[in-house]
């Protein structure tokens, strides 16, 4: 019997030992912290920082698909400013046509327009073979013109030209003081177009050429299509 007392006092004080165990708090794992992916938490990119070629290739990518390709033909061939003055940036690009009748098809999603004869219908303002065009793609949401979601583009035939340079309307008004003037509302495009110089706008809600020697007046029909957002 003595013998006994022992091994029932070490079963007894096991018992008891695994009876506290399991009464202690148990505790718990603490959550998973969420952290957002790079495709979900896109950050806004500088806008004053030059646009590089793979950049505008992919913006060309994202309007025109495969119908038209940048023209390296030409330099510079894009140049990047406010053209259309809503505060947002944009981006003017030499293009050709790669697939013409993806480019002259019934409905496209950008506008044709002719700025140097606006007399020419704009049901007729087609694009023809190896003709070099320059395309504004308006800038939109947190990162302008190479935001996924800037789509809005006028295909401009006929001032395609050399030393395409950016001016702002201070600049433009001090380069041309004493002269009849058109009044844009954002950046101008300056070029030199089959020997004439002039200067690429926006204004009414479409582009135009200025030429110095025969402007007579800012008379370009108005319009809705993306007014900035000071009209607005």
């Amino acid at each position: 019997m003595i013998r006994i007392i022992p091994s029932l006092i070490l079963i007894a004080f096991t018992i008891c030992a695994c009876s506290s165990k399991s009464k202690g708090p148990v505790a718990e794992a603490p959550p998973p912290i969420f952290q957002a992916s790079p495709e979900s938490t896109p950050l806004p990119l500088t806008v004053s920082s030059a646009p590089k070629l793979s950049e505008v290739q992919e913006a060309v990518k994202r309007v025109f698909k495969d119908a038209a390709v940048i023209d390296s033909n030409y330099n510079p061939n894009f140049v990047a400013g406010d053209f259309n003055g809503d505060a947002s940036q944009d981006i003017a690009v030499v293009l050709k046509p790669a697939k013409l009748e993806e480019m002259n098809q019934e409905l496209p999603p950008w506008l044709v327009r002719e700025p140097r004869n606006e007399k020419i219908s704009r049901a007729h303002a087609k694009i023809e073979k190896d003709e070099v065009v320059l395309a504004v793609i308006h800038g939109f949401g947190a990162n302008h013109w190479r935001d996924p979601e800037a789509t809005q583009t006028f295909v401009l035939k006929n001032v395609v030209g050399n030393g395409l340079k950016v001016q702002s309307p201070n600049e433009f008004v001090t380069a041309n003081s004493g002269r009849k003037l058109p009044r844009p509302q954002g950046d101008l495009i300056e070029g030199v177009v089959q020997g004439t110089p002039g200067y690429l706008y926006y204004a009414k809600a479409t582009y135009s050429w200025y030429d110095p020697k025969t402007f007579k007046g800012d008379d370009a029909p108005g319009g809705v299509f993306h007014k900035s957002r000071t009209m607005r």
